[in-house]
């Protein structure tokens, strides 16, 4: 967090300037947008879902919640992350390319890219996050740094190796996105 919040953090932070969290806190973060509106301390020792509930706190209505979920669907479906669409796995995701600061200025060729995916998405059990540093511009990423050139992808690669390992079964009977967007909509269009 800035150590002087000034009207310029509150337009920059929506862009993620000024802010940094840790890798635990990002998937935490995002758990609680996803996972119907509950943020959940994380833990590496196991533990039941009832468990885990009573030491949840309400953060984002679940309407909303419902709401992330599709549009980070559509985002694996036409948005950055296309590149991780696995085919039958009905994923979502989100794409982050953040400029590093070196001597207290943002470098435009130095960036973390981060990737997170959920899947599946319509009732999410998994989550992924991908980050890499300092990536090159390569012929195979059209000379791109960004996200969605190269985190998305090696995330793509990552779920469509793990997800059979992992007793998920393709489906490929779920309309598009946008339409599940609507379905979650309370006002009737």
């Amino acid at each position: 967090m800035p150590k002087h919040w000034a009207e310029l953090n509150t337009v920059t932070i929506a862009f993620g300037h000024g802010l940094s969290v840790a890798p635990l806190q990002a998937v935490m973060g995002i758990n609680a947008v996803i996972n119907g509106g509950y943020l959940i301390p994380p833990t590496f020792l196991r533990r039941s879902e009832a468990d885990a509930m009573k030491l949840a706190t309400r953060v984002v209505k679940s309407e909303t919640s419902d709401k992330m979920r599709y549009l980070m669907r559509l985002n694996a479906e036409i948005g950055t992350a296309k590149q991780a669409n696995v085919n039958g796995y009905y994923i979502g995701g989100k794409t982050g390319t953040s400029e590093k600061v070196i001597n207290g200025h943002y470098a435009k060729k130095q960036v973390l890219n981060s990737f997170t995916a959920i899947l599946p998405a319509d009732n999410p059990k998994y989550q992924l996050l991908v980050m890499l540093d300092e990536p090159q511009p390569l012929p195979e990423t059209q000379g791109f740094i960004t996200s969605g050139w190269n985190a998305v992808p090696t995330g793509g690669k990552v779920i469509e190796r793990i997800a059979p390992l992992l007793g998920i079964t393709p489906r490929f009977d779920l309309p598009p996105s946008e339409r599940l967007i609507l379905a979650t909509s309370k006002e009737s269009r």
